[in-house]
């Protein structure tokens, strides 16, 4: 799976190396840290010259063999999860905007 991500950080122009796994460890420490990290930072730039984590992810998901996307699949739906289970529907979201957009 290491080799399949770094395949894609070098092909995707979206992104840098180190990109995955920095959006993996961020994602992770926002679903699992202080309820008031859960939507107030996905990582965003104010200037809105970085994606967010787990689009970072989302991309990754669609992107990789399909072998790597599913190891990543697992790590990632665990941390999905646990997002989910600690917020709550935006009803004032924007419906086509992501899922984790929907939250708050």
């Amino acid at each position: 799976m290491v080799a399949d991500i770094v395949r894609l950080e070098r092909r995707d122009n979206r992104l840098r190396p180190g990109d995955i796994g920095e959006a993996l460890q961020h994602w992770t420490a926002i679903a699992r840290g202080p309820a008031a990290r859960l939507v107030d930072d996905f990582g965003e730039c104010p200037c809105g010259c970085t994606l967010a984590y787990r689009e970072v992810l989302e991309i990754a998901l669609q992107s990789m063999p399909r072998r790597a996307a599913r190891e990543l699949r697992r790590l990632v739906d665990a941390t999905d999860q646990l997002f989910l289970s600690r917020t709550l529907p935006n009803l004032w979201a924007h419906p086509h905007a992501p899922w984790w957009e929907q939250r708050m």
